[in-house]
């Protein structure tokens, strides 16, 4: 089992983005009727009164409520379901200055390659270079290496990053003449928990809604769901103390959990949160931790 303890990414380290917004930016001059929507700052604000004049939305809550990320902040917020949508390509810079990074993880993605690039900016050296197909056409015989659609995975993982201490990420995600999307970008460091033993669970939390009229006609509106894993580790107890003080530290803190990196074990792989955690020091050398994970949505 490992995790990517996230760093935090803010706006001003967002250098560059070809993602377009669609919605206007407030203005302190224009008087706002209800509903009617707003761009202040990364976030979208939704008037909640008439005659909304010069109330700056992030701090009028009675003039204004929140709505969601903007369009090219919705990649750094912390879920899946509102992304970042353009024309292909989508090319996105991010700048860590005096921040180590060794792992990148991407959520969400809707897209047929992924390419990034990282730059020593104190250097000017190329760290990596590396575009990641994302076709994940299954072929099991004959009849769907013929005839079977494409499909393409919605996750990747870029866990080979060397730690510089100041470094140029840019991400370019290409689909074709289709617009592109990405739920979530996370950057952050990769640590190492345990061996995760066979007998995972993993499954997801479907949010739809199952209604029934007073006819007995059924209907069904999808939404969104969520992923879920409860593991048991392997640690070693000259590790123990390391271990518990992580955990600790990411409660209520979302982060990458890595079950497997094997590609056939991807469902072990989630963005979310650790619901609870505890260890049975069961043997001399070793004890064994269960850990049950709630992904975002």
């Amino acid at each position: 089992m490992k995790v990517i303890q996230p760093v935090n990414i803010t706006s001003g380290m967002v250098t560059s983005s070809s993602a377009t917004e669609t919605v206007a930016l407030w203005s302190s001059t224009t008087t706002y009727s209800q509903d009617q929507i707003v761009r202040y700052g990364d976030f979208i604000y939704v008037s909640l009164q008439n005659s909304n004049l010069n109330k700056q939305p992030d701090t009028n809550p009675i003039w204004w409520i929140r709505y969601g990320p903007s369009n090219r902040w919705a990649m750094f917020d912390t879920s899946n379901s509102t992304k970042t949508v353009a024309t292909s390509p989508l090319t996105v810079t991010v700048n860590f200055t005096n921040t180590i990074i060794n792992s990148l993880a991407f959520f969400g993605l809707s897209g047929t390659s992924l390419r990034v690039k990282i730059v020593d900016t104190q250097t000017s050296n190329t760290v990596i270079d590396q575009t990641y197909s994302l076709n994940d056409t299954i072929i099991v015989d004959w009849y769907t290496y013929f005839f079977k659609p494409y499909d393409f995975r919605e996750d990747l993982l870029v866990l080979n990053i060397p730690p510089y201490g100041n470094t140029e990420v840019t991400v370019t995600l290409s689909g074709g003449s289709a617009n592109v999307e990405i739920g979530t970008m996370i950057a952050g460091n990769l640590i190492i928990l345990g061996g995760t033993q066979y007998g995972v669970n993993v499954g997801i939390k479907d949010y739809s809604v199952k209604e029934t009229n007073d006819f007995g006609d059924i209907t069904f509106v999808r939404r969104t769901y969520s992923k879920r894993m409860s593991a048991s580790v392997f640690v070693y107890n000259s590790d123990l103390r390391y271990v518990h003080k992580v955990l600790t530290d990411l409660r209520a803190v979302p982060a990458v959990w890595i079950g497997s990196e094997d590609s056939q074990y991807e469902p072990a792989v989630l963005y979310g949160f650790y619901k609870d955690f505890s260890t049975e020091i069961s043997y001399p050398d070793a004890s064994i931790m269960n850990i049950e994970l709630e992904g975002l949505t």
